[in-house]
């Protein structure tokens, strides 16, 4: 009888442990679920937006940046590797990324937000988008961030244009050499390189935010968290200025792990 008493007693102890376990997981879920909001109090004729595509890298999520000039035309940009597969990537070896750059009208920008269906050329910019953080910005602040874009586009622009040469050469000792250079630019950290841990399409979004951006800026100093979605919706809390909006409707299915992806 006392063996089965403390077995039973110790599978009770695991029990509640689990229990407690779960009931602070989906405490801290709901702590993060984001409330549909007006920015409050920021300044300019110009807007940013954070954008979230919840399913997105297979359910880990997909963030782009959007920003809206003064006549309201979006400029798209969707960061991703380019230089590594993905077992490369995963087991944490940085390579040159690609930063995916699109245009939309007045027109354009107003369906995507009304619908989340973005259909433009280049990698992840043909989705559905779920949710965005946004804030108005001055043209000067619109003017900076796109000026932070400009290393990511040309290093992008620079490997692509190496690469065409590397495959195209005939001679082995010139091709050894494109790959060596190649290889070279992978290793180069002066260069904004796709790293999926530490510099990825999420990351690479706050960066160029929190050029202009003093929350943005604290947040990422202080915050990092591992997933697209846990970081808008940690963001989202950390901040009162930023709206919060829904870009269409979410399946169930985006509902659920939208709720749930919280690390």
């Amino acid at each position: 009888m006392k063996k089965d008493y403390k077995r039973y007693r110790r599978y009770g102890i695991a029990g509640s442990v689990i229990l407690a376990v779960i009931i602070c997981y989906f405490a801290w879920c709901f702590s993060l679920k984001l409330k549909i909001r007006e920015e409050q109090g920021t300044q300019g004729n110009c807007r940013v937006y954070y954008i979230l595509n919840v399913d997105g890298m297979k359910g880990l999520g997909h963030s782009i940046l959007i920003l809206e000039d003064e006549e309201g035309h979006g400029r798209v940009f969707s960061f991703n590797g380019m230089q590594r597969n993905l077992k490369e990537a995963l087991l944490g070896k940085a390579g040159v990324g690609k930063m995916s750059v699109g245009s939309m009208s007045k027109e354009e920008l107003q369906d995507f937000l009304d619908t989340g269906n973005l259909w433009l050329e280049g990698d992840q910019l043909q989705d559905n988008y779920d949710v965005a953080l946004y804030r108005n910005m001055t043209k000067e602040e619109y003017a900076a961030i796109l000026e932070e874009t400009e290393i990511y586009i040309e290093t992008g622009r620079e490997y692509e244009e190496l690469y065409v040469q590397y495959a195209s050469a005939k001679d082995e000792r010139l091709k050894a050499e494109y790959e060596r250079r190649l290889e070279g630019m992978g290793a180069n950290d002066a260069l904004p390189l796709y790293r999926i841990y530490t510099h990825n399409c999420d990351h690479a979004a706050r960066l160029l935010i929190a050029c202009v951006d003093d929350e943005m800026r604290e947040y990422n100093q202080n915050s990092n968290l591992i997933t697209p979605g846990g970081n808008l919706k940690a963001f989202a809390k950390s901040t009162n200025s930023w709206g919060v909006m829904r870009l269409g409707e979410n399946t169930f299915p985006e509902s659920v792990l939208e709720f749930l992806m919280i690390f």
